[in-house]
């Protein structure tokens, strides 16, 4: 009998130390936040600076020009509209944080478009790699979203999917949002429509 308690009692603190291990885990899942959000774009600077890898753009933005936002275009439309600051538009778009697993040891960054399962999404209004025709996209206006997303959507023809980093400066800020505090921005936008006033 008292075997059978000892091994109670043993399995029970097991399964109690596992228990605090995974509320471990949770609590250090944003530490130093600021800090790795601020080296990822820091690594994108590197990255666009060196030239190593041709895709990468920089955004300039027109109101904050201190924060550079960068970009990679999945799918480029020649010509076309581009948004103006007071229209508004429809797109699709999936919202990302960084994720340690994939950017942290690496060098170059490697952009999520085939990892995005593995980063911790916050928002979206499609599923999979691509939207589907049962999925709609969002209407918005384009001086109503993210300073981040004000600056990219006035560069990005009708048709054009980009895949965009927004520092914290250029996203939700320093308060908590939709994400947590001094997040950096991972956005798959993809620009179906302008609807004109």
């Amino acid at each position: 009998m008292k075997k059978y308690i000892l091994l109670s009692l043993l399995f029970t603190q097991c399964l109690l130390l596992f228990t605090s291990c995974d509320e471990t885990e949770e609590v250090n899942k944003y530490a130093d936040w600021r800090n790795r959000n601020e080296a990822f774009i820091d690594s994108l600077k590197r990255v666009y600076d060196a030239k190593t890898d041709p895709e990468l753009i920089q955004i300039i933005p027109y109101a904050e020009k201190n924060y550079p936002i960068y970009a990679k275009k999945l799918k480029t439309v020649t010509s076309g509209e581009t948004p103006l600051y007071t229209d508004s538009v429809t797109a699709f778009y999936r919202g990302m944080l960084i994720n340690e697993a994939v950017f942290g040891a690496a060098t170059t960054p490697r952009y999520y478009t085939k990892l995005y399962q593995s980063l911790d999404v916050f928002d979206k209004n499609f599923e999979g790699e691509e939207p589907n025709a049962f999925e709609s996209p969002t209407t918005f206006f384009v001086n109503g979203v993210v300073a981040g997303w004000t600056e990219v959507l006035q560069r990005m023809k009708v048709g054009e999917r980009w895949e965009i980093y927004i520092p914290w400066q250029q996203g939700y800020g320093s308060s908590v949002s939709a994400a947590p505090a001094y997040s950096t921005l991972i956005f798959d936008l993809n620009l179906v429509s302008i609807i004109k006033k």
